[in-house]
C-alpha cells in the first residue's frame, strides 16, 4: 500500500533533484540525487581539533589555532562540506530560493558529523544562529532554525530559539574583509533569560562559516552570560 501511495503522489507531485532536475523515487524521501550528492566536497581526513579546518600535514591544530589560540572563542567546531562547487549552488538555493525542504537532507549529513565528535554527548541545548528581523522577514525563514529543528528531531536535544537575538542590523558579511567582519559583528547579539543557559553546553548551528566572526560573536555573548562550553556545527565552511 505504501508503494502505491507514493506512486500516486509522484504522479501528481513528481519529485526531482533540487540541483540537476533528475527524477527521484519519492519513496527515498530525498531531494538530492546520488550523483549530485557524491559531487559534494566532504571534509574528511586530518582536521584541526579545534576549528575543524582541513590540515595539509600532520598535526592537531591549524596555524590560527596554534599561534592565536584565543582568536576563536568557541570550544570546538565541525563542518560537513567545503563551500564550493555544486554544494555551494545548492546552499544558495536553500537560503534564497525558498528551498526550505532541503533542511531534511542537509541535517542527515550534519547528524553523521556530530555523531563522530565527542561534543555530541556533552551538548545540553541546540541553538540556531539568529537572523536579523529584516532578513528573516525578507527570506521568510531562518535556515539555521530549520537545520536546528531537524537535528533536534534526530538527537532528541532541545532547541533554544528565543534566547539569543541580534540587536543591530549589520552590513552583509560577504562585502567585508576578515577584520571588518569581526568588527561588524562585534556586540551584535544579546541573550534573554540567562538562567536557561547558565552552566549549560550549547551547540550553535549555522549553514556557512567563513571567517567565524558571527559564531565568535555569538559564542562570546553566550559565555559572558554564563554558558559553559560552546560548540559549533555548520553545514559548510568557506
Amino acid at each position: 500500500m505504501k508503494k502505491v501511495f507514493w506512486e500516486i503522489v509522484n504522479l501528481f507531485y513528481p519529485v526531482t533533484c533540487s540541483l540537476c532536475g533528475q527524477d527521484l523515487n519519492p519513496m527515498l524521501q530525498t531531494n538530492i540525487c546520488d550523483r549530485c550528492r557524491n559531487s559534494f566536497n566532504l571534509i574528511t581526513g586530518n582536521i584541526c581539533q579545534k576549528c575543524g579546518a582541513p590540515l595539509q600535514s600532520e598535526g592537531k591544530f591549524c596555524y590560527i589555532c596554534k599561534t592565536r589560540p584565543k582568536e576563536y572563542i568557541f570550544d570546538e567546531m565541525r563542518s560537513v562540506y567545503e563551500y564550493k562547487g555544486s554544494i555551494r549552488k545548492l546552499i544558495l538555493k536553500f537560503k534564497y530560493s525558498n528551498r526550505s525542504f532541503l533542511a531534511k537532507d542537509f541535517a542527515k549529513e550534519m547528524y553523521k558529523t556530530i555523531q563522530n565528535n565527542n561534543f555530541y554527548k556533552e551538548t545540553d541545548f541546540i541553538m540556531p544562529v539568529p537572523l536579523s528581523i529584516i532578513r528573516r522577514i525578507k527570506r521568510g525563514y531562518n535556515q539555521a532554525v530549520l537545520l536546528a529543528n531537524e537535528l533536534s528531531a534526530k538527537t532528541e536535544i532541545a532547541v533554544l530559539k528565543d534566547v539569543l537575538f541580534r540587536k543591530k542590523i549589520t552590513k552583509p558579511q560577504f562585502k567585508l574583509s576578515k577584520t571588518e567582519r569581526f568588527e561588524n559583528m562585534k556586540n551584535s547579539f544579546f541573550v534573554k533569560n540567562r538562567k536557561i543557559i547558565a552552566g549549560k553546553n550549547i551547540l550553535l548551528v549555522d549553514d556557512i562559516v567563513t571567517t567565524a566572526s558571527t559564531i565568535c560573536a555569538c559564542s562570546s555573548v553566550l559565555k559572558s552570560c554564563g554558558a559553559g562550553k560552546v560548540f559549533i556545527l555548520t553545514l559548510s565552511r568557506d
